[in-house]
């Protein structure tokens, strides 16, 4: 019994008791050493500036959809964390916050009229005649997710910290023999004659004697060994299945759905058009012809070369404007339009369209949504209240068995399955708890229980071994044809090497590789320009090295998954700098580049020193 509380003092129960001990250390005001910055929300504090959820969960979303867009593949919260997407963007946040804080003590800013052309000059919002254009605007933002007042004030910060980095971002920071020098190692080019002794070719091999197959079977063991295979018994909670068979109220969803009113309102739209100006002067010239009847899309025509599709705002909601145009739009009655606005992009006239009312939704609209809430959330207590009651009866001496029985849990078997998951004819088995759980089944002794262990956010698993069946070098005539198989093929590859082999002897002695090759009823190549990555031509990588490492005339040897090639150096083809200018720039650039993040590595790890820089490692994975 002593044996069984001792191997269970892991468990949910002990930690309960622990997360006591821990809110109690914070009530009597120990130092949170996980939490610096003194909040759950923190995700980091550079000086004396906190950096919240809220600044970098865009961020995080928007590198989301980068990498799935790149692979073809919706990234999962999972994944996101293997690739380490979210520390990835709170270290971006803190870099960013160290050259704001060092640019805001050397008193740099941007003004209104800095931010407005820097906005107007980014290619992104340019049409093909060069020029800004407010449609195109509208869609980037729309596209990133992104308000017109956010854009400004990430626009206005990207200008103050280009200015704070322009000594390090704005020169070239390589000297022009060292770009040459290795723009001309990475260009440099071989042209080779090539002979290849294919695998397939090498026929008439004599059948192998048992004596043979024997020693082979037993030199390559490894491949022929069946892994450690174990009989699982298991039982897995988790709040999904639990949510299944929770049974929701409708009064409990009534008093969710008052208490949560906020979160099923829509706050008033309006539907947009405006005409933007670069002056004042224009601006009150299309304003009196708008008070004098004029038609809204002739004068954004006339006076700001506008069509009347670029016009359209389209429904916004006040947050989603500019402060300095919000007030006005929605002060507007419908068809009225403004006076001259004035923002950091220009003057601004607005005309609303239309009206759509705040709506608040029903209780019957909300209700599936807060009846599946509630379920998932009352599922977490109970799966942790379940779980206790799990540990309590197996700390008790019950059995696996006994406990499922006793708490009407579902226990599982599993026949033999190895550490990848896989039965012994190869097949994957898919319905395992994830997580550690194949990991700590390989960890448990034969006839132990493991300890319940928690998998993903809202899982726990306990498992025990029933058998073991160690790893075992398959006998060779349940191998025999594979064995057979793999020794023909080994013959052939040592042959195919062997004849190379001599002919390379023989080119490098002076042979003519013309005359050599067709003696053995093989015919030569003349390969393309191959570039030191292989770029060019169909050359293994340990072939293409070779080739850079000999003289002019020398040949050389390499074995492939397929071939053993012959090939001799037939030409040099020197880089010529000269030649190609933009191949030269683009290595200055790249060069530079790799200094100027050395550079920039540096400065941020001085800037610690004088804004200290803490991060929440346990907000940050709670988070992604």
């Amino acid at each position: 019994m002593l044996g069984a509380i001792r191997k269970r003092s892991g468990g949910i129960v002990v930690k309960g008791l622990l997360g006591l001990l821990i809110l109690s250390f914070a009530m009597w005001g120990i130092a949170d050493v996980f939490s610096p910055s003194g909040s759950d929300q923190n995700l980091a504090k550079v000086g004396d500036v906190e950096i919240h959820p809220d600044q970098v969960r865009r961020d995080y979303q928007r590198e989301v959809d980068r990498l799935s867009r790149t692979i073809g593949l919706r990234l999962t919260s999972e994944q996101a964390q293997v690739f380490g997407i979210g520390r990835s963007v709170v270290q971006r946040a803190v870099e960013r916050t160290l050259y704001d804080l060092a640019a805001m003590d050397l008193g740099i800013l941007a003004s209104d009229m800095l931010v407005r052309g820097d906005i107007r000059n980014q290619p992104s919002f340019k049409n093909v005649d060069g020029k800004f254009e407010r449609a195109r605007f509208d869609q980037v933002l729309q596209s990133n997710r992104l308000t017109e007042a956010g854009f400004v004030n990430i626009a206005r910060g990207d200008l103050v910290r280009s200015m704070y980095l322009s000594l390090v971002n704005n020169v070239p920071l390589t000297p022009e023999s060292m770009n040459t020098a290795i723009y001309t190692f990475r260009n440099e080019q071989r042209i080779a004659e090539t002979v290849t002794f294919d695998y397939s070719a090498v026929t008439n091999i004599p059948a192998p004697d048992e004596n043979a197959l024997v020693k082979f079977h037993e030199v390559n063991a490894e491949t022929y060994t069946a892994p450690e295979y174990r009989k699982l018994t298991f039982i897995s909670l988790t709040a999904e299945e639990i949510s299944q068979e929770i049974a929701v109220s409708d009064d409990a969803i009534a008093e969710a759905f008052e208490e949560r009113l906020e979160e099923f309102s829509e706050p008033e739209k309006r539907t947009l058009q405006q005409i933007r100006f670069e002056d004042e002067t224009t601006a009150k010239q299309a304003h009196s012809k708008l008070k004098a009847g004029n038609d809204f899309a002739m004068v954004a025509k006339e006076l700001a070369n506008m069509s009347a599709e670029a016009t359209e705002l389209g429904d916004m909601k006040k947050t989603e404007l500019m402060p300095s145009l919000a007030e006005a739009a929605f002060a507007l009655e419908k068809n009225e339009f403004s006076a001259p606005l004035k923002s950091v992009l220009g003057w601004h006239i607005l005309r609303l369209k239309d009206i759509t009312p705040a709506r608040q939704k029903s209780l019957a609209e909300a209700k599936p949504e807060l009846k599946q809430q509630i379920a998932a959330e009352s599922s977490i207590d109970s799966l942790y209240k379940l779980a206790r009651r799990l540990e309590d009866e197996l700390g008790g001496g019950a059995r696996l068995e006994e406990a499922a029985q006793s708490l009407s849990l579902q226990l599982t078997r599993q026949s033999e399955v190895d550490k990848k998951g896989r039965t012994p004819e190869g097949l994957l088995v898919n319905d395992l708890p994830g997580g550690a759980f194949l990991e700590v089944a390989f960890s448990t002794s034969n006839g132990e229980e493991s300890l319940l262990t928690e998998f993903g956010d809202d899982g726990y698993f306990i498992v025990r071994v029933d058998g073991v069946t160690e790893p075992a070098l398959k006998s060779l005539d349940s191998v025999r044809t594979s064995v057979t198989n793999a020794w023909h093929a080994q013959q052939r590859r040592q042959i195919a090497q062997k004849n190379g082999e001599a002919m390379i002897a023989s080119l490098n002695a002076g042979g003519d590789i013309v005359k050599l090759a067709k003696e053995k009823g093989l015919t030569v190549s003349l390969t393309q320009p191959i570039s030191r990555t292989g770029d060019g031509g169909a050359l293994s990588g340990e072939a293409v090295k070779q080739l850079f490492e000999a003289k002019t005339g020398f040949s050389i040897g390499a074995a492939g998954k397929e071939n053993y090639t012959v090939a001799r150096v037939k030409q040099i083809v020197t880089a010529n700098p000269t030649a190609d200018i933009g191949k030269l720039e683009a290595t200055s650039k790249k060069l530079s580049q790799s200094i100027r993040n050395d550079l920039l590595n540096q400065l941020a790890n001085a800037l610690q020193q004088r804004y200290p820089v803490t991060i929440n490692t346990a907000a940050i994975n709670e988070l992604f």
